[in-house]
């Protein structure tokens, strides 16, 4: 249901930000994102981002949909992972403006990197996550995407 006033959980999992962060607002995801690319060049996971208000599965009762994010601060671009209702593989950002030597990983502990052609700028990162918010976790439409191979 677009439009409506979901609610994103962020997972934070670095050495100078170590958090779970709820954001109910336009303004709490700003603060929400601010922390997570000033933390940015210290992560140990990936940040993650899901709707609250979406189905869980399983004992662990994880979500069925999520955003993971990475972002090289030194280069000012992130890149984001997407899986989710309705699709049958995750999929990354796409960008038609290749960033060769960005740091950005699809998961960071397995230093599984992100295509070169995943990075966007700052302000894409912005305006995916507030529309994954507003859509209720849906993949954001205001960034490309190509299939991935992998969470």
């Amino acid at each position: 249901m677009a439009g409506a006033n979901y609610t994103l959980e962020f997972g934070l999992e670095a050495a100078t930000d170590d958090a779970t962060i709820i954001a109910r607002t336009v303004q709490e995801v700003d603060a929400a994102l601010e922390r997570v690319i000033a933390a940015a060049s210290t992560f140990n996971h990936n940040p993650t981002a899901f709707v609250v208000e979406r189905p869980r599965f399983g004992p662990l009762q994880f979500p069925d949909h999520g955003l993971k994010i990475d972002v090289d601060p030194r280069l000012g671009v992130a890149a984001l992972a997407w899986v989710g209702p309705d699709f049958d593989c995750p999929w990354v950002t796409k960008s038609d403006r290749p960033v060769p030597g960005a740091s950005l990983h699809k998961d960071i502990d397995s230093a599984t990197p992100f295509p070169d052609d995943a990075a966007i700028t700052l302000d894409q990162l912005r305006a995916a996550v507030h529309e994954f918010r507003e859509s209720g976790g849906h993949r954001p439409k205001c960034v490309e995407w190509q299939e991935a191979d992998g969470w």
